[in-house]
């Protein structure tokens, strides 16, 4: 049983990236050639310059007791401007998605789609009635929400479906298992951001639970979950009291196979309606029930009292297939809001089926290795970088960064999938100055006594800078001051090899 405050949890919107669209998925694309090794010699006047204003940051910072990385690499010439600690082996936290993502886009191709298909058993649909169960089929989609559930419903309708005489059945064989991504048992957190992955899977695995106060002082709160599903149960004690706080608390735990989530404090009469994201517990059966829940608000009757569990019959009869968006899409959600369940998602999907995390990750390290890029120190535990599980060096995540930004297959996306500085993502309200300003386009990273920063500085005389900063070791109140120096180390590259006329 874990106890936290219920507003702990990161919120994620189930249609931030507007899905749609349909295509067919396409082959895997695989590197001519490695790009040229980064150069560390003879020093260019660029890096006899940039030493000097770098290391004084670093020196002057408050993070005495901390263990710093840093890599600077000129895109064009891979030449190496500036280099700090940059081979030793660090936790890079979120910027582990750099690695995840650019191995996707390299691998499966900007313009891959995961397929969700809907199946009959064959000659089961007749006129308006299907006799029989009907099987959805996941293949990791990372961007699936209740929308898409509803679209499917709604189109099944029109086609004059009315009644299913048996129930729906998930099929979510494309995975070994639903569950934890490696790492992820390090820590036992009820939180939106350490959901379990699953092929099928629905809303970034996660719900919203809506919680408004009562009338009048004194008068119990009103909870609801969405979309209402019967495998979360909401045990609801919250009273309202005077003012416009919520100091809500939320204790949950699995019995019966269901997940029980026992509310309990106060929300005030003035606060509005509070909303809460949670993980689930089993995705293939929150995926069933989430599209029973579609099908029947579309006024198809439902017999089945129960989801159930199994493959798709050798003789069935494709009814329906959603697409999702591109996969040079879907990844902006991974980097510019460093959401963990897609990087997870995608992580997995580069293995052949039955996919395991093992092999998907054994196909990263191939091709990091089909880049170039020396393996001594690197340790790819999981896709999204949560918990103390990967270890990479600043070296290697710039040479990575070059390496992607210099293959014109997927470079684009992967560049427009970073967030943009003082301008969107995590970096919205960081490096907004003049000389910065949505001039820097990179992947913010945070942990327990971490933090990094990975990216590209667009210099306004054309030239591209790939630089990775990596730091770990500091007390957790330090956080602010490792941001702080991150950024003028960045600003200081500006400043220093693109002064202010």
């Amino acid at each position: 049983m874990q106890c936290l405050p219920a507003h702990s949890c990161r919120r994620r919107r189930f249609g931030a990236l507007g899905w749609g669209l349909a295509i067919a998925l396409l082959q895997p694309l695989h590197a001519d050639a490695s790009p040229p090794a980064t150069q560390t010699a003879p020093a260019s006047p660029a890096a006899k310059a940039l030493a000097p204003t770098i290391d004084a940051i670093i020196d002057d910072s408050k993070l005495k007791q901390t263990e710093v990385g840093v890599a600077v690499v000129e895109v064009a010439t891979g030449q190496v401007l500036y280099s700090r600690n940059a081979d030793r082996g660090l936790n890079p936290a979120s910027n582990a998605k750099l690695v995840t993502t650019a191995t996707a886009l390299a691998v499966l191709g900007p313009e891959y789609r995961f397929a969700t298909k809907f199946y009959a058993p064959a000659g089961a649909w007749r006129g308006s009635e299907l006799r029989g169960d009907l099987y959805i089929r996941g293949t990791g989609d990372p961007a699936l929400v209740t929308e898409d559930l509803y679209r499917i419903a709604r189109d099944l309708h029109a086609r004059g479906l009315r009644k299913i005489t048996g129930t729906v059945v998930v099929d979510s064989s494309y995975f070994d298992a639903d569950g934890f991504p490696p790492g992820f048992e390090q820590k036992d957190e009820f939180a939106s951001y350490r959901a379990p992955g699953g092929a099928t899977s629905v809303n970034f695995n996660t719900h919203v639970v809506y919680m408004r106060p009562g009338a009048t002082v004194g008068a119990p709160a009103v909870a609801t979950v969405e979309p209402p599903v019967p495998c979360v149960v909401l045990e609801n004690s919250v009273t309202t009291a005077a003012g416009r706080k919520a100091p809500v608390q939320a204790e949950s735990e699995v019995r019966g196979g269901k997940l029980h989530i026992q509310f309990t404090g106060t929300i005030g009469v003035d606060a509005g309606v509070a909303s809460y994201r949670y993980p689930i517990h089993d995705p293939s059966q929150y995926a069933g029930e989430a599209f029973v829940a579609a099908l029947r608000d579309a006024g198809i009757k439902v017999q089945g009292k129960k989801v159930g569990k199994g493959k798709v019959p050798a003789a069935a009869d494709l009814v329906s297939t959603h697409r999702s968006q591109t996969l040079g899409t879907l990844i902006r959600g991974v980097n510019k809001h460093s959401n963990n369940f897609m990087a997870e998602q995608v992580l997995k999907s580069l293995a052949p089926e039955p996919a395991t995390a093992d092999a998907a990750l054994d196909v990263v390290r191939t091709h990091l290795s089909s880049l170039g890029i020396n393996g001594s120190g690197l340790a790819v535990g999981n896709g999204s970088g949560l918990y103390d599980t990967n270890r990479v060096s600043a070296s290697q995540l710039a040479q990575l960064l070059r390496a992607a930004y210099r293959d014109p297959r997927y470079a684009s996306d992967f560049v427009a999938s970073l967030p943009i500085a003082g301008a969107d993502g995590t970096l919205r309200r960081r490096m907004r100055g003049d000389g910065t300003k949505r001039r820097v386009r990179a992947k913010t990273g945070t942990l327990n006594h971490v933090s990094a920063l990975s990216g590209y500085a667009f210099l306004p005389d054309g030239r591209v800078l790939a630089f990775s900063i990596l730091m770990n070791g500091f007390p957790k109140w330090q956080v602010g001051i490792a941001r702080r120096t991150q950024n003028q180390i960045v600003e200081g590259i500006f400043s220093t090899l693109a002064p202010s006329p």
